[in-house]
């Protein structure tokens, strides 16, 4: 079974939860690539017109990992063709209990976000030494 996806159609968010929004304007589940290995989980989170000052990431106590991100990007008046929606951007997940959140960083480059959730030191395999 193959692990590649296809690119999905872009999914606006709708909620009456008035906190998950970034604004009350349109807000977009980002695409998002995820990596695990034995020593962090990886997120590649695709926000295309959003800037650094712009995105706020969240660990809560039940270890939901929440990204909004405000798109300052401004659509202009007059097009011929629309191919993709500006509006701001709302993604959640819920990490392991395995990953050290209090040393999760972050990096915004490009209209991409990438997540580093290192997973706790006393989790990670260890290897184990053979002696004659």
């Amino acid at each position: 079974m193959s692990k590649e996806l296809t690119k999905r159609d872009q999914t606006e968010v709708t909620s009456t939860v008035s906190e998950q929004m970034v604004d009350s304007g349109r807000a977009y589940s980002p695409d998002v690539d995820i990596f695990m290995s034995t020593d962090e989980l990886v997120l590649l989170v695709d926000l295309p017109g959003v800037e650094k000052g712009a995105v706020q990431i969240d660990i809560d106590e039940d270890n939901a990992l929440t990204i909004r991100a405000k798109n300052l990007t401004q659509e202009p008046s007059e097009r011929c063709v629309r191919q993709y929606q500006v509006g701001d951007f709302y993604r959640s997940f819920r990490i392991g209990d395995e990953f050290d959140k209090e040393r999760t960083g972050c990096h915004l480059g490009h209209g991409l976000l990438e997540v580093r959730i290192p997973r706790r030191e006393e989790l990670k395999p260890k290897r184990v030494e053979i002696t004659a």
